[in-house]
């Protein structure tokens, strides 16, 4: 908004809507100066000619609108590493080939062998045996051992036939004073006397089967061992 007096206008001045005219008067000695604006004077004053309106300039043309700037190009993807390759799989060790079983050896004439077993013997008196191979040599053994019963037999012999008897020796014996087993009597078929030469011809059978009377006064059942080794 601009402040224009009216004397300063001229036919080719220019004025806006909300410009302020001012307006000077003689009265008496001095000019009084009274304002109005141009809207108010257009509307009060229709046909006031202020001198012809210029021409609208012709309006500018739009400015261009700048480029765009170019993008910056997208880095490259740096290449992907070289996966290492596997380690090489050790190779199985052969196995060796399995050994071929021995043959069974055969036992040597002056390996031993033993055998064992035991009679569970009733109360009273029984008769309990235990039978060899014929035709070897035997070391054997009765023993029997329970509290107040001992009963102890053995022998080394020789066998030959069922129906001749066995040369060797035997010796047999039991605990009198406890009384719990009483050996009675030991194998018959046994013949030979120490340092001399036995011709004595005892009718036998099944000379290979060895016999004992046992008496058990325990009160009840009890176990007794015997057993064997083969001499040849």
């Amino acid at each position: 908004m601009a402040l224009i007096k009216v004397s300063e206008l001229t036919s080719t001045g220019s004025v806006k809507i909300d410009d302020i005219l001012m307006i000077s008067s003689t009265s008496g000695s001095g000019y009084i100066s009274n304002r109005i604006s141009i809207e108010d004077l257009v509307s009060s004053q229709p046909f006031l000619d202020l001198g012809s309106s210029g021409t609208a300039g012709t309006s500018g043309t739009s400015g261009s609108n700048g480029s765009s700037g170019t993008s910056g190009v997208n880095g490259t993807n740096g290449s992907s590493g070289t996966s290492g390759s596997s380690g090489l799989t050790g190779s199985s060790g052969t196995n060796g080939s399995s050994g071929t079983s021995g043959s069974s050896g055969t036992s040597p004439a002056n390996v031993t062998l033993k055998t064992t077993g035991s009679w569970t013997v009733p109360t009273g008196t029984s008769t309990q045996s235990f039978t060899v191979e014929q035709g070897h040599s035997y070391s054997l053994w009765v023993n029997g051992n329970i509290p107040n019963g001992i009963i102890i037999w053995n022998a080394t012999v020789t066998l030959s036939n069922n129906n001749v008897p066995v040369i060797g020796v035997q010796y047999g014996w039991y605990y009198v004073a406890g009384g719990a087993l009483v050996l009675t009597s030991i194998p018959s078929q046994i013949i030979g006397t120490a340092g001399s030469i036995s011709t004595s011809s005892p009718a036998v059978s099944n000379s290979n089967i060895f016999s004992f009377g046992i008496t058990n006064n325990s009160g009840a059942s009890q176990t007794i061992n015997y057993g064997y080794i083969k001499l040849s």
